[in-house]
């Protein structure tokens, strides 16, 4: 057993968020339950008047699905489904910010299908899928699984108390997973694992856990279990933050990822836009993760290879990148091609460049075969602080990078190899090499400007946008007011063109 902090499981699921990996699939089990307010097993065999599991097994064993489902019913749910507990809350954030994509959980409760349906950011019903053991063909599951949409599923191993499918027994237990191993194990090969409210008690769901080929992570907020401790390979993280209902918002606020408030009603004012600074586009656009990843495309390089990343505007339906990142491609008259998130390639017209910065934009005519919902931008200020959030499609994984503003005003800085730079805006974001163009979005998903330089180092994350206040005239193909007021900073300090 190799014993791990907290922090280093945060860390680990940053750098998984950032370099685009997967993440590891999650197991839940009775433990997430309890702490959001289930009952207990206890508090089940006082309902059916048995002593224990075997009293209840016997029991339980003689009954029919239409009876199990009256009997348990209203002892596996909520009477009120629209108070998501905070833990589930943070789940299902942190599934719609793509830091879990696949749940496998023993709980036949509907907890966390309710906190996915009302996630924040919204996780729109396209986004996951809720496959419950014991109702879907056994058969079908490996392609459920494979698939890449819905992003998000949910695997309920034991059945769900809304449908009268359900595994109480031992015997029933052993014949749900049996049946659904051979579509199963396939799907989860060499994936981690991570651990959440399980105790791994149970022979089959340990062997699950512990064969994928990945690592196993296990969480338990006061020690491991003695028929674990003699896992070698196993990661245990052994804190007061893995209680299930402090384990996710735990994760939530260490990650960054903080579910935004709730739209603002009409009436509200909106924010005070830099004097000059037009105003922010409205226009539909993305409004999820998923929208997000799916309206931001690799720029070819020679060779065909990602170089940078661009990102598709839901209007003007046009492309935007870095034009120092795409200039040697066009001046060499190699034409541009974009790497669309399904993989597919496309060519790009060039429809004009800014040269009033080294930076440009550049504007892509987007192709016509090019799906995703495009993104907005908004031109208002930020303040040091805000959560910003950036997308790099440079490779073939889409990465996803969190972090901060650290100041309101711009500044200018030495960026070799072209000089000074000004305009620019600082943020503490990890990216990774081809970030260029890649777009920083903020917590409604619209754009506040896009990567031009920055540092894959966690220690120093010091990464620099140009803010879209600047650019967004051009894009929209309009002369627009400079503001004249705007504070410039001069900096020393030396960055690396990314």
């Amino acid at each position: 057993m190799v014993e791990r902090t907290f922090a280093e499981l945060v860390r680990d699921l940053r750098q998984r968020r950032t370099l685009g990996e997967r993440p590891p699939v999650l197991l839940l089990g009775a433990g997430a339950s309890v702490d959001a307010g289930i009952g207990a097993m206890d508090e089940l065999y006082k309902f059916f008047g048995v002593a224990d599991f075997d009293s209840f097994s016997k029991f339980i064993a003689t009954t029919t699905p239409a009876e199990r489902y009256r009997y348990l019913a209203d002892f596996l749910q909520k009477r009120q489904p629209a108070e998501v507990t905070p833990g589930y809350q943070a789940l299902a954030t942190l599934c719609a910010q793509n830091a879990f994509d696949l749940v496998l959980t023993t709980n036949m409760d509907p907890l966390l299908d309710d906190a996915l349906t009302a996630a924040r950011p919204p996780l729109w019903r396209k986004d996951f899928l809720l496959i419950v053991n014991g109702v879907i063909r056994s058969d079908r599951l490996g392609l459920l699984l494979r698939g890449q949409t819905p992003r998000v599923k949910v695997v309920k191993l034991h059945g769900e108390v809304l449908q009268p499918f359900m595994a109480w027994t031992v015997e029933e237990m052993n014949t749900f997973l049996a049946e659904i191993a051979p579509s199963l194990e396939p799907a989860i090969a060499g994936r981690d694992v991570l651990v959440v409210g399980h105790s791994l008690r149970d022979e089959r769901i340990r062997d699950l856990a512990q064969t994928t080929g990945g690592d196993l992570w296990f969480t338990h907020p006061v020690k491991v279990p003695d028929h674990l401790a003699g896992d070698a390979a196993m990661r245990a993280v052994v804190a007061p933050e893995a209680a299930f209902e402090k384990f996710f918002p735990a994760l939530v606020e260490a990650l960054l990822l903080q579910a935004p408030a709730p739209p603002a009603a009409p009436a509200a004012a909106a924010p005070r836009a830099r004097p000059g600074a037009a105003p922010p586009i409205v226009a539909k656009g993305a409004g999820t993760l998923d929208d997000l990843l799916a309206s931001v495309v690799a720029v070819a390089g020679p060779g065909g290879e990602p170089s940078s990343t661009a990102f598709l505007l839901a209007e003007p339906r046009v492309v935007v990148c870095d034009a120092f990142a795409v200039r040697p491609m066009i001046e060499a008259s190699q034409g541009l091609e974009l790497i669309a998130s399904d993989g597919r390639r496309h060519k790009a017209r060039v429809l004009r460049t800014n040269a009033a910065h080294p930076f440009g934009p550049t504007v892509l005519e987007a192709p016509a075969a090019l799906e995703g919902p495009g993104l907005r931008v908004d031109a208002s200020p930020m303040k040091a602080g805000d959560i910003v959030q950036v997308a790099v499609a440079a490779g073939e994984k889409t990465g996803i990078s969190t972090g901060a503003i650290t100041a309101a005003v711009e500044t200018a800085i030495e960026i070799a190899p072209i000089g000074r730079v000004r305009h620019l805006v600082s943020m503490n974001a990890v990216v990774r090499p081809g970030s260029s163009g890649a777009p920083v979005v903020d917590n409604t998903m619209a754009v506040r400007g896009f990567i031009v330089a920055g540092s894959s180092d966690e220690t120093n994350p010091a990464s620099l946008m140009y803010p879209s206040w600047r650019w967004m005239d051009f894009v929209l193909g309009r002369k627009g007011n400079r503001p004249r007021t705007a504070r410039v900073t001069k900096k020393r300090t030396k960055r690396k063109k990314k």
